[in-house]
């Protein structure tokens, strides 16, 4: 086998729409908007440093159904410069960018996009022209895809390319397509052998389920296994995640974070492949914006002002992690704490973060943002410094409150009468009204649970503890 690299890319999202930024300063708030971007160019740039054969992305190179004329404009420019590299890009459609009958749009001649209605087989060269891995794949045509995909691939995609690409009639496995790059470069091909090639299977899709996406294209690891690729180059889940090896099957993530949930390094895989086919992964960063959750543990700490040094000092060594991009935190105060009610009731997560901005803008330059660390969120998960195990085993006020709490919790009818007694008064305003009725369960167990602990640690201080 002759040896070879590329990368697996997928879910860019170009062009997201990044909602709820608008809590964010002008200057930030462009930089990012135009993260999605910055990251494909970051991925140009490193296929033509890295001198990869070819680039695979997996699926969702675009946020919705309707691509906007500047993402399509941004997207034609990247490819015009790998081919200008003589780097050819594989691509398939996923459930954000489906390709559709409305879609028009003309790649450079080094793009192959995989059709929709079955898998299509492709002989990818090196750059010298030797033919070096088989690609199959296929894209979406519609936004929701419930089917098992993966079933449809051939067990063999090499045997029926090799057979187009030595001018033998294929099987009717799947489509064939050999000419993904410029014609001269096949007509001066020399017969191939299916083993001498690397088999990899492009697909945007979920594999042993996921809670946190939708189950489109589900299949499971043992499917894939079996089918005998040697690289499953999959999109769609955005959590970087090597599901197994020998065969590999990889999802690298998406290659920029567009909400605090997608915390951590984006970016992509860059895939060697030695002359035995053995693999060697090397992931590489390309976002210019991070999201970090961090957590402070305050259990102990008796005064604000030493609660609001401690969360200097840890922004401080955060900011040092991230060295030179904009970074937005979101930060979560636990522990067991005598100041559980101050921080409830104060407006100390305000005040601190509008402090801690004010001094990060003050550090940045007019026009640069990167190095700055911005706090969207301090939120206080405390509880107060009571033991409620303790006083809920008592025959006493603060245990009937708890008992009453943890009943109001865990059954819905109960929960809705604690509260419609509560706020009796207030609900005669309409507005109110509806407001409530909009709030989730769990956000109704979460105010349940708050002044539960409140009242009882405002009773612990006037009463003989248990």
């Amino acid at each position: 086998m002759i040896p070879f690299r590329f990368l697996h890319a997928a879910d860019l999202h170009v062009d997201s729409p990044f909602r709820g930024l608008q809590v964010l300063p002008d200057k930030l708030k462009g930089e990012v908007q135009e993260s999605t971007f910055a990251a494909w160019d970051n991925l140009v740039r490193l296929a033509i440093r890295a001198k990869v054969d070819f680039v695979v992305i997996s699926g969702d190179l675009y946020d919705g159904r309707d691509r906007s004329l500047k993402a399509q404009w941004r997207l034609q420019r990247g490819m015009e410069q790998l081919q200008d590299k003589q780097i050819p890009v594989y691509i398939i459609h996923g459930n954000h960018d489906p390709l559709h009958r409305e879609v028009k749009w003309e790649w450079p001649s080094n793009v192959t996009v995989f059709p929709t209605d079955k898998p299509q087989a492709v002989i990818v060269p090196n750059k010298n022209a030797s033919p070096v891995a088989v690609i199959c794949g296929m894209s979406y045509a519609d936004m929701a895809v419930y089917e098992n995909l993966a079933a449809m691939y051939p067990s063999r995609p090499a045997r029926n390319a090799v057979q187009a690409w030595n001018g033998l009639s294929p099987d009717e496995e799947c489509t064939v397509y050999a000419d993904s790059v410029e014609e001269s470069t096949h007509r001066s091909q020399q017969s191939v052998a299916a083993n001498e090639l690397f088999r990899i299977g492009l697909l945007h899709g979920t594999v042993d389920g996921s809670a946190e996406h939708d189950p489109y294209a589900p299949c499971s690891k043992r499917e894939l296994v079996e089918k005998g690729y040697d690289y499953w180059a999959l999109g769609h889940i955005h959590k970087r995640e090597v599901l197994h090896e020998s065969p590999y099957i990889v999802y690298p993530g998406n290659t920029q974070g567009r909400h605090v949930k997608e915390t951590g390094a984006k970016g992509c895989y860059l895939v060697n492949v030695n002359e035995l086919g053995d693999v060697n992964l090397q992931f590489e960063t390309l976002d210019t914006v991070r999201w970090r959750q961090e957590q402070i543990d305050v259990s102990g700490i008796s005064s604000l002002q030493s609660i609001m040094q401690l969360l200097d000092e840890k922004m401080a060594a955060w900011k040092g992690e991230e060295g030179e991009r904009l970074t937005l935190i979101r930060v979560e105060l636990t522990g067991r704490t005598p100041l559980y009610a101050s921080l409830q009731q104060e407006s100390f997560p305000e005040q601190w973060r509008e402090a801690w901005q004010a001094q990060e803008l003050d550090h940045a330059s007019y026009e640069e943002v990167s190095g700055i660390l911005w706090p969207i969120a301090l939120r206080i998960s405390c509880t107060p410094d009571i033991d409620i195990e303790q006083w809920e085993a008592t025959d006493s006020f603060p245990g009937d409150l708890i008992r009453i709490a943890s009943q109001a919790q865990q059954h819905d009818t109960a929960r809705e009468a604690l509260i419609q007694e509560a706020l009796e008064t207030l609900l005669q305003q309409p507005r109110l009204r509806n407001w409530l009725a909009s709030q989730s369960s769990e956000t109704q167990e979460e105010w349940v649970r708050e002044a539960m602990l409140l009242a009882v640690e405002w009773l612990q201080s006037g009463v003989k503890r248990p």
